[in-house]
């Protein structure tokens, strides 16, 4: 029978490829649930009354669906059913997209599995758009760094939460 000092190796090893594992599966800095608090234009600017956006972050996937306008969305007659130009302003203001995400660091980038602009989600898988980010507890701050339109925006940690939609 071997000693107890024979099998301490065995149980460091053990309890260190166990807290690796977990390690391993530990969430990263941007998963879960972002609403958009804050944005600010390309030349600085604060955009007042930020408009509605969810990020959501999984371990290896995103979806971005944000009003990218200062106003709200424009509204439009229901019983007489939307005009071409209400159709244009409802479709302009929105930026919605998904696919995959890498980490790298503070940067992480982005590739459109499905995009509403068919361009951007045209080039997958090639259509990777850098950003960096910076997460303080509950906010996270994304700059768009490549791409056509350069951001930065400041997101509010919903997740565990009901969300914004069952506080107004």
């Amino acid at each position: 029978m071997k000693n107890k000092k024979q099998h301490f190796p065995a149980l460091v090893i053990g309890a260190i490829a166990l807290a690796f594992s977990f390690a391993v599966q530990a969430e990263n800095d941007l998963e879960g649930g972002w609403i958009v608090s804050s944005w600010e234009n390309p030349g600085g600017a604060a955009i007042q009354d930020a408009q509605p956006g969810i990020f959501i972050f999984t371990s290896t996937n995103y979806v971005f669906m944000y009003v990218n306008t200062a106003e709200p969305r424009p509204g439009y007659d229901a019983e007489a059913g939307m005009t071409d130009a209400e159709k244009m302003a409802a479709y302009d203001s929105l930026t919605a997209n998904a696919g995959g995400y890498e980490i790298d660091g503070s940067k992480f980038t982005t590739y459109a599995y499905v995009a509403k602009d068919t361009n951007y989600m045209g080039g997958f898988p090639e259509n990777g758009v850098e950003h960096e980010f910076v997460r303080d507890g509950d906010a996270l701050t994304i700059t768009g760094t490549s791409g056509p339109n350069p951001f930065k925006v400041v997101l509010e940690r919903v997740e565990g939460e009901d969300g914004p939609w069952e506080t107004q």
